[in-house]
């Protein structure tokens, strides 16, 4: 089954952005001279692989919610749930 979006399910809506379904996360990564780009469907795990990697010592942002890039200091803005600790 397909999945169609329109530019209307990219605008901001009430919905918090890390609870707003049919989005992609992609995750982009690089060190050295390689780069990796995967995509996560959950925003939680597409945090978690990307602070894995960074804390590797890749340099990686999250890509995602109609085209925005999210750095590291901004992966907390896609949890669902609160970070303990």
């Amino acid at each position: 089954m397909a999945i169609v979006f329109s530019d209307s399910d990219l605008e901001a809506t009430d919905t918090p952005a890390a609870s707003r379904r049919g989005d992609v996360f992609t995750i982009h990564a690089t060190r050295n001279d390689q780069s990796m780009v995967t995509h996560r469907i959950i925003p939680d795990v597409a945090v978690a692989q990307a602070r894995t990697l960074n804390d590797a010592g890749w340099r990686v942002s999250i890509s995602g919610l109609g085209g925005r890039r999210f750095s590291p200091s901004e992966f907390h803005q896609l949890l669902t749930f609160k970070r303990i600790g």
